[in-house]
């Protein structure tokens, strides 16, 4: 998919919950990415999420259904790492 293409819906503080909420989003059949500026892995630095131009207001109503708090995402990030989560 070209750059573009591509439309930031949101930024979160860390990579671990960026990506837990874009799995959520893939799981609703969105097409996803989540981009960070950290230098090395495990750096505390804010995350992008991306989804696909398109997909853009439909990404928006699913975000504005359910908010996530700061702890729901770190519960789903943690959860996702562990070895019985998801892959």
């Amino acid at each position: 998919m070209l750059e573009a293409e591509w439309r930031v819906l949101t930024t979160l503080p860390d990579v671990p919950s960026a990506q837990s909420l874009a799995s959520l989003l893939a799981a609703e059949g969105l097409t996803v990415r989540v981009s960070s500026d950290a230098g090395v892995l495990g750096q505390a630095a804010p995350a992008r999420i991306y989804v696909a131009a398109q997909q853009l207001h439909r990404a928006r109503m699913l975000l504005a259904e359910r908010q996530f708090s700061d702890e729901e995402l770190a519960a789903l990030a943690e959860r996702a790492g562990s070895p019985d989560g998801p892959a």
